[in-house]
């Protein structure tokens, strides 16, 4: 008996531990409440999602966002079954193991596994097809995916871009993964009706909930701290990749996935490119720093940019068309509550220019929506409400001079305003100017 007792003290100690590790910011109820809120809006259909595969190059497993959204599940190759009218789940997964997933991610079907991610059912993936046939024989209909996949560093914006290029290119004309799915179940099961699961996802994913808000939260100030210690670093000589490198250290050090998306570390005219990504020049005195970073944490990003002295201050110029942005910042951000809209901000931005005589210079376009991906989901006609998470970035850049500014921060709409969750990196520029001056990571 004493044995036995062991055993199971042993057995509880383990399925503990797996669920701290799977579950730290979210837990199985709260995948199950999302899914239930799914089954609300499909009614009597049935949802069919696909989870990510692994990459074919060495990079670390991420699953899809709608995946991970419904399930927490962080599986390869899985698979995902919503009744909307038997109000029931079934994740399937594939046989087998994978040396390169995390072991408390692996799943073996079976009640046990069904019982840790609160799902009706846990099947191997080759019980899929018969399921799918007996659904399809019932003629209840399928809700699909038509967006593209998310996993690490990706936005629909850029996604949607890229596959259309590659359907287009006479010499590749490769269709998506999801349109690849969707006639697969048309080939299968003529008779079926399908229709676009995307609307309903994006609706979900646009409002965040208190414990989504919490991890952008931390993000935010992990975020915030890798800036402050990029200006430490901040020196003329060093290159950019070293100012990257300082906040990449500080990003991982404080617990994050890895980062949002490329760093964008710009010194002086490499910023007018706004998607710079070499990071390979030496940084000048007398020049402008500019970083658009940010990480990533448990599958929720932020997005920051500052712009900063490579030595002493900003010249006259510089600071006159550095405080019209952040005084377009500031206002916008101030505005920023329940029932605003990105036309309002977009007009709030515009005459901030207007008042420094730059509006010409109004690059059009004040932020984006954050969450999930960095270039979130969300719809740009419709006022915000409570847990809309949205980026402002306002931008002003002399081509002659080649020069340009940029600030970006991370907002929060609450209920009788906003939070700034990326505010604690500072945009004063006499603060910057500190910070430059101090000792960063590696200097004695």
């Amino acid at each position: 008996m004493k044995t036995i007792n062991f055993l199971l003290a042993v057995l509880l100690c383990t399925v503990s531990a797996t669920a701290q590790n799977m579950f730290k910011y979210f837990t199985p109820d709260d995948f199950a409440a999302r899914r239930a809120k799914l089954m609300e809006q499909i009614g009597d259909g049935v949802a069919v999602l696909q989870g990510a595969d692994l990459t074919e190059a060495y990079i670390k497993f991420r699953q899809d966002n709608n995946f991970y959204y419904l399930t927490g599940v962080e599986m390869p190759w899985c698979a995902l079954i919503i009744n909307g009218k038997t109000k029931t789940t079934t994740l399937f997964v594939p046989e087998g193991r994978f040396a390169d997933i995390k072991d408390e991610a692996l799943i073996t079907p079976g009640p046990d596994a069904a019982k840790m991610y609160k799902v009706n059912n846990v099947l191997p993936k080759s019980a899929m097809t018969n399921m799918l046939a007996g659904l399809a024989g019932r003629g209840q209909t399928f809700y699909v995916l038509t967006s593209p996949e998310e996993t690490a560093e990706m936005s629909r914006d850029r996604c949607t871009g890229l596959r259309n290029t590659r359907l287009s290119d006479p010499w590749d004309g490769r269709i998506s993964k999801e349109l690849t799915f969707i006639n697969k179940l048309k080939e299968r099961f003529p008779m079926i009706t399908i229709k676009d699961l995307t609307p309903v996802m994006d609706e979900m994913r646009w409002v965040k909930d208190a414990k989504e808000i919490a991890v952008i939260r931390e993000c935010g100030k992990i975020g915030a701290h890798g800036f402050d210690e990029a200006m430490r670093v901040t020196r003329p000589g060093i290159y950019e990749y070293q100012v990257a490198a300082a906040a990449d250290f500080v990003f991982e050090n404080e617990g994050a996935m890895g980062p949002s998306y490329f760093p964008i570390a710009a010194s002086a005219e490499r910023g007018l490119s706004w998607h710079y990504n070499a990071n390979n020049h030496t940084i000048k005195a007398g020049d402008v720093m500019m970083m658009d970073y940010a990480p990533e944490l448990q599958y929720y990003s932020t997005d920051i940019t500052r712009t900063w002295p490579v030595e002493g201050k900003f010249t006259g110029i510089q600071l006159k068309y550095y405080n019209c942005v952040k005084e377009a910042s500031e206002a916008v951000i101030a505005a920023m509550k329940p029932g605003i809209t990105v036309k309002q901000m977009n007009d709030i931005a515009k005459g901030v220019y207007a008042k420094y005589g730059y509006e010409k210079m109004y690059p059009g376009g004040i932020g984006h929506y954050v969450g999930m991906a960095v270039h979130d989901v969300g719809p740009y006609d419709k006022p915000f409400v409570p847990g809309v998470v949205f980026n402002v970035e306002p931008i002003l850049e002399d081509k002659n001079m080649k020069l340009h500014i940029r600030l970006e921060d991370t907002i929060i709409i609450t209920a009788d305003g906003h939070e700034n969750v990326t505010a604690s990196t500072t945009t004063d520029p006499e603060a910057m100017y500190k910070l430059v001056k101090e000792k960063g990571i590696g200097e004695k």
